[in-house]
């Protein structure tokens, strides 16, 4: 057992750098039969254990945490084969967890050009350079144009086939709950003026004055009808795209989370994928997934049953019913809200899973022990998800339940507390949180300046004592597209975009959490949902060795600094599956 600099921790992942010191093992006064394999010593070890919220050093074998304290401690776990890793002062702290997001949908849309712009002429460069720069490529593809932010004239068929006319063009929003696209993708799709719409009131096509399609497909219906006509979106297609961004994950830090829902493609063949990606090795997170439930007139229930049963593995577990009950988003006019839209205060929205069977089905489920998360953007569906889970405790005996509203965008004040007295966890896209220009003006001008300066509420609901976690649900967003949980952090403690120091916070300073909050509700609160947070979300003994090294201790940077630091190393399992000595990321 010698010592090592830490860029050499695992010796199947990196050449081990052998520093010509005498050994550990008799400098630390080990135990001949201890048997871990690696000791992490003089660090800074953010446990997320609230009876031991710090510690130096941590030791590993296999896969599962050993020893979590003070560096004498490790005498007893120490051995003769124990590689000890010097820390010099970094930070560990448990990996990073994501409580709504869609690897395998990411993979699929956030490809092609980068629209993230509010500039129209900087989009059309955009796509041109893109254009220009892939002439082999039979379908133009983009990401990340924002919703509700340009004219109506511009998102049209129009502008794309000035651009591109003999190619079919497809540009993903960058909420992935709408797409723009050109006159040849609509023909090889088959869209004229007398194509019905796919889900009437949900899933439509957008027209001009005469009823023809004008380019713009609003939600996953319209959209995937197509987006697979033009493009062969098969598993192959959505594999390469997982191989590009699985390393982004873990080099931000990131060792699991929970998919809300496979989308653009079949679920047992989305589920191929994950269990090939492991089988390959190539899976460095822990992925608890869902059924996604949009069709009030299909039962999930058998659906989820067969998902557990055919792919539960090591690292892959379907857990959820994932029911979507309202629409995507406050720009459409399809989220629902308990007081109506201030712009359009007669329209009445109509959820996506009716009330009555939504509650049969979350009644019917939770009394077979299937747990539930739920798409719930305005309070209006907050308040029917409520209804539902606290209809269902109700009826069915006490049980360990793991049930949560994700996006929980808007709380309506009487419904803030009933998060901590039903156990539900809130799940906050937290990173949308910001008075960007979406919500200066989008949301403002749909549901008022009063609610918005409520939206996204950690805060309140953390100060009534509900379990709250953090989600980037990537690669969706309102505004800004980003899978880093350290700037969905720093985000939570400013209340303010990223490198804008004099952005107003919004809800003002009271609506920020701190540090500590913000930390475990990217950690400790996502594995309670996932129902592994005795195996992971923390630094402990017995748990499983899911941890990160950071740069810097996130303690003693500024709070708009928090998204610089850097994630120096990221194990999961007890396996090396990032270094930045090596990545350079």
């Amino acid at each position: 057992m010698m010592m090592h600099s830490f860029n050499c921790i695992f010796r199947a992942a990196v050449l081990l750098l052998v520093i010509s010191i005498p050994s550990a093992y008799a400098l630390m006064g080990g135990n001949p039969n201890g048997t871990a394999d690696y000791a992490l010593i003089n660090g800074k070890i953010y446990t997320m254990n609230e009876k031991q919220p710090w510690a130096d050093a941590v030791a590993i074998e296999g896969n599962k945490i050993t020893y979590v304290g003070g560096a004498s401690g490790l005498r007893d776990v120490i051995g003769l084969g124990t590689e000890v890793i010097d820390l010099d002062g970094r930070m560990v702290m448990p990996g990073f967890l994501d409580g709504h997001f869609h690897p395998l949908a990411g993979a699929l849309f956030a490809r092609g050009a980068n629209l993230q712009t509010d500039d129209t002429d900087d989009m059309v460069n955009r796509i041109r350079s893109y254009v220009k720069d892939n002439p082999e490529a039979e379908v133009i593809t983009g990401f990340g144009w924002r919703t509700g932010l340009y004219p109506d004239d511009f998102l049209t068929t129009k502008t794309l086939d000035a651009i591109e006319s003999k190619r079919p063009v497809y540009m993903w929003a960058i909420d992935g709950h709408g797409a723009w696209v050109n006159s040849k993708a609509l023909e090889l799709a088959g869209v004229d003026k007398d194509t019905p719409d796919p889900v009437p009131g949900y899933s439509s096509f957008g027209r001009d004055a005469e009823g023809n399609p004008n380019g713009r497909l609003i939600e996953i219906p319209a959209q995937m009808q197509v987006f697979s006509a033009v493009l062969d979106a098969d598993a192959d297609y959505i594999r390469a795209g997982m191989e590009e961004w699985l390393p982004k994950f873990s080099a931000a830090g990131l060792t699991g989370g929970i998919d809300f829902g496979i989308m653009g493609i079949d679920m047992d063949d989305g589920f191929g994928i994950y269990k090939s990606l492991e089988r390959e090795g190539k899976l460095p997170m822990r992925i608890v997934a869902s059924y996604y439930w949009n069709k009030p007139e299909v039962d999930p229930i058998p659906q989820i049953k067969a998902l557990k049963e055919k792919h539960t593995t090591e690292l892959i577990k379907p857990k959820f019913i994932k029911i979507n009950v309202d629409g995507g988003s406050e720009a459409a006019h399809s989220a629902l809200f308990v007081d109506g839209y201030s712009d359009a205060p007669d329209l009445k929205v109509e959820p996506v899973i009716p009330a009555d069977v939504l509650n049969d089905v979350v009644r019917r489920a939770d009394a077979q022990g299937i747990d539930m998360v739920a798409h719930t953007i305005g309070d209006g569906a907050v308040r029917m998800l409520l209804d539902a889970y606290e209809g269902a405790i109700k009826a069915n005996p006490p049980r360990d339940r793991r049930l949560a509203s994700s996006h929980t965008s808007l709380v309506h004040p009487d419904d803030v507390s009933r998060f901590a007295r039903l156990n539900v966890t809130a799940d906050l896209g937290i990173n949308w949180g910001v008075l960007d220009p979406y919500m200066t003006g989008v949301v403002v001008e749909r549901i008022g300046k009063e609610r918005t300066d409520r939206y996204l509420g950690a805060k309140e609901l953390m100060d009534a004592g509900a379990r709250v976690s953090f989600s980037s649900d990537w690669a969706a967003s309102s505004y800004f597209s980003n899978h880093e949980p350290l700037v969905a952090i720093q985000m939570a403690v400013t209340r303010q975009g990223i490198g804008k120091p004099d952005m107003k916070p919004l809800g003002g300073d009271k609506a920020k959490v701190t540090l500590e909050q913000a930390l475990r509700a990217h950690t400790l609160n996502v594995a309670y949902t996932m129902g592994m947070d005795d195996q992971i979300g923390s630094l402990e003994v017995g748990k499983l060795a899911d941890l990160i090294v950071l740069d810097k201790n996130l303690f003693e940077v500024s709070a708009d600094e928090i998204h610089k630091v850097k994630v120096m190393y990221t194990i999961m399992n007890g396996e090396l599956v990032h270094d930045a000595t090596t990545t350079g990321q």
